[in-house]
C-alpha cells in the first residue's frame, strides 16, 4: 500500500509541482523584464515623438509641454488637439491631434512656426486601409499645408487653391479638420510661448 501511494504522489502530485514551480519561475522572469524594458520603452517613445516633432519644426531644437487649459477641436467635435509642445529656442509649437478618419482614430502633428505658418504635417498613427485612404498622408500631398497661416473651412472640399484627393474624402478631410483644430490651438495659445 505504500508503494501505490508513492506511485500515485509520483503519477499526479509531482507533475503538478513541477509545473507549478515552471509557471512560477516564468512569471518571475516576466516580471523582471518587464521592470528592466519599462524604461527603456518609455524612452524610445519620447524620443519618437520628439523625432515627429523635430519633422515638422525642423527648426526647434528641444520640446517642452505647454500647459493648455483647454484643447482646441473641430466644430464637431472628430478633431481634437490633445497635446500641445513649444520649441525651446522660440522656433514655434506643435499640436498632436486626434482626429477621426474612415479607419477610426488618426493622431497626427502640426508645426506651426513662430510666424505662424505650417512648417509640416505629418500622420503618426492610423488605421485606414493602405491605398485610396491613405494617399493624404503623402508627404507630397500634407506639403500643400506648408506655409498656410490660415485655412478658410473646416471643409477640405472648401478649401481654396487646395488639390484634395477625390475618393478619400474621408481621410483628407479628417486630416484637413486636424490641420484647421491645431491653428486654432495656436491663435488661442497667442503664438509660439
Amino acid at each position: 500500500m505504500a508503494e501505490t501511494k508513492n506511485s500515485n504522489f509520483k503519477e499526479y502530485v509531482y507533475p503538478v509541482i513541477i509545473l507549478t514551480v515552471i509557471a512560477m519561475v516564468a512569471t518571475l522572469l516576466l516580471a523582471i523584464t518587464n521592470n528592466v524594458t519599462t524604461g527603456v520603452i518609455e524612452q524610445r517613445a519620447i524620443q519618437a515623438a520628439n523625432e515627429a516633432r523635430m519633422k515638422v519644426l525642423p527648426d526647434g531644437d528641444s520640446f517642452k509641454q505647454l500647459d493648455v487649459k483647454k484643447y482646441a477641436s473641430s466644430t464637431d467635435g472628430s478633431a481634437n488637439v490633445t497635446e500641445a509642445y513649444a520649441a525651446e529656442n522660440g522656433a514655434g509649437d506643435v499640436f498632436t491631434v486626434v482626429t477621426k478618419s474612415f479607419g477610426g482614430d488618426l493622431t497626427m502633428m502640426v508645426g506651426v512656426g513662430k510666424d505662424g505658418a505650417i512648417t509640416g504635417v505629418t500622420v503618426t498613427a492610423h488605421s485606414d486601409t493602405p491605398g485610396v485612404g491613405t494617399k493624404d498622408q503623402d508627404p507630397d500631398y500634407l506639403a500643400q499645408y506648408d506655409g498656410k497661416k490660415e485655412l478658410t473651412s473646416e471643409d477640405v472640399k472648401k478649401e481654396s487653391g487646395f488639390q484634395f484627393i477625390s475618393g478619400a474624402s474621408v481621410s483628407g478631410g479628417a486630416i484637413h479638420k486636424g490641420v484647421y483644430a491645431a491653428l486654432e490651438q495656436y491663435k488661442e495659445l497667442g503664438g509660439a510661448q
